[in-house]
């Protein structure tokens, strides 16, 4: 490779990780305007939250942008030793937090948002810095490579501390986000295929998650009772129609002012939403490796 098509590369590398920071801004933008979500923030209310509303979300994400293109150039540098990539983005994750916090007034928006998009923007740099296309395979192969060993310890060491067997944000990385990989993506692809609604089909990948998913932040401010007790409400909507049935609206609706009362909140699996959204651009938008293999 000459100089000159050193720096070509080079320059394709950072666009490339520019675009994946877009990307995850982008997504996270698309869960908080999917409407309505009950006891979520969306485009209709703050759901079952007082501090936080669809203006901090917005304010948030485009802090949290630049991050993420951070992370994904880490992991086109680092892709070949990914336990010291993943000590890298946590440390970037760190700064991260801090540009949420100074864009919220000290509200936590998306410090979930930081961990996953973190990680998957990482495992796409190293995807595309090994010249490799992005596909849900290597996305997976190179987040079990940088993150497995490590939260598995963490899990088993809180698991001890605690007894809790809800792993949270750590147990979806752990297990190569299973849920989006075997629950959210299937859904949203079905649902493209036959040209359903955009929002729509964000709405019917949500509720396929809370009928199946078990949310730690509905753990945090309840417990397993009403987690059951939401999951089952999910499975009751779905088979009602779900998103795409013809009373859809008022149902969700009325489960938003229900969810509103009793102060529940399905963060985790908005998390995951965000998450397939993210996950589905990145392994549909081939023009990063075009850019890349022509350099």
């Amino acid at each position: 490779m000459n100089s000159s098509s050193g720096v070509n590369f080079k320059g394709a590398l950072e666009k490339a990780a520019f675009h994946i920071g877009n990307m995850a801004y982008q997504a996270m933008l698309e869960e908080v305007y999917t409407t309505p979500k009950p006891g979520l923030v969306d485009l209709y209310s703050a759901g079952a939250h007082k501090d936080m509303d669809v203006t901090s979300f917005e304010r948030s994400a485009k802090a949290l942008e630049p991050y993420f293109a951070s992370m994904a150039l880490e992991g086109m540098s680092l892709l070949h030793t990914p336990g010291l990539l993943f000590e890298r983005i946590r440390r970037i994750g760190l700064s991260a937090e801090k540009a949420m916090y100074k864009a919220t007034a000290g509200v936590n928006t998306h410090k979930g948002m930081i961990f996953h998009m973190g990680i998957l923007s990482a495992a796409a740099g190293a995807c595309i810095g090994g010249r490799r296309a992005v596909t849900i395979e290597c996305l997976v192969k190179m987040e079990q490579a940088m993150v497995r060993e490590t939260l598995v310890k963490e899990v088993e060491e809180m698991q001890s501390l605690n007894q809790c067997r809800i792993t949270g944000a750590r147990g979806e990385a752990i297990s190569g986000y299973a849920s989006v990989r075997g629950i959210a993506l299937p859904i949203m692809a079905k649902g493209l295929k036959e040209g359903r609604d955009w929002n729509q089909i964000k709405l019917e990948t949500l509720f396929m998650l809370m009928s199946r998913v078990e949310d730690s932040n509905i753990i945090a401010r309840h417990d397993p009772s009403v987690l059951l007790k939401v999951q089952c409400t999910a499975r009751n909507f779905l088979r009602a129609g779900g998103a795409y049935g013809d009373k859809d609206m008022v149902m969700l609706k009325r489960m938003d002012a229900d969810f509103i009362k009793r102060n529940i909140s399905a963060g985790g699996c908005a998390d995951l939403l965000a998450v397939a959204i993210f996950m589905n651009e990145l392994v549909k938008v081939p023009v990063m490796g075009r850019i890349l293999w022509n350099s």
